[in-house]
């Protein structure tokens, strides 16, 4: 307990949450990204971008839960010991690069988000609550997450499009039509 409230538990918290957003947008966002041939600089830049928005969203769902337990359930304990406990729910999220795999990725990222949301409610249940109310908790986030989503999606697209020019140098993704039958460098072998 002591670690959870220690400096190092909100430092390591916090990196745990930024490498699960890198490793899910290089799941989500890696193959639009070379398919763009993006450079190797936009590219990093483009997903150190996206883990950086992944841990504000982190941010923000764990906020939302620690207010529903405070309020609704007069579960008082400290935020930053909330976000320590809830982040390890993102460690299945490390493997959020296997959503690459052909056929079985988006099932293998539905099933890590399943486990990690599963872990979260557990480390709810270890900071006081009941089960039911861990998961309205952890609904009460959600819905958190989902309004400032909504309420700033202009705001966000227009930043997410700026964000492209800087980071890839491009002034938007391709779209479908405009993408190359065969990517370069993979052609079929031509036969002698």
């Amino acid at each position: 307990m002591e670690f959870l409230l220690s400096p190092q538990g909100l430092v390591a918290a916090t990196a745990l949450v930024f490498l699960a957003g890198l490793s899910e947008g290089v799941g989500t966002r890696g193959v639009v990204l070379l398919t763009n041939r993006i450079t190797p600089v936009g590219f990093a830049f483009s997903l150190l971008a996206a883990a950086l928005f992944f841990l504000i969203s982190a941010a923000l769902w764990v906020w939302g839960l620690w207010l529903a337990a405070a309020g609704l359930f007069r579960v008082y304990a400290p935020l930053h010991l909330f976000f320590v406990a809830v982040s390890a729910s993102y460690a299945p999220l490390l493997l959020g690069a296997l959503a690459l795999l052909p056929l079985v990725g988006p099932v293998i990222r539905g099933l890590l988000r399943l486990w990690s949301f599963g872990i979260a409610i557990s480390a709810l249940v270890g900071l006081g609550l009941g089960l039911w109310q861990a998961l309205i908790c952890a609904l009460a986030g959600m819905l958190l997450v989902l309004g400032a989503s909504s309420l700033l999606s202009e705001p966000a697209a227009y930043l997410a499009n700026r964000l492209w020019a800087l980071t890839t140098g491009r002034p938007r993704p391709l779209r479908r039509d405009e993408l190359p039958r065969v990517i370069p460098g993979y052609e079929p072998a031509q036969e002698l």
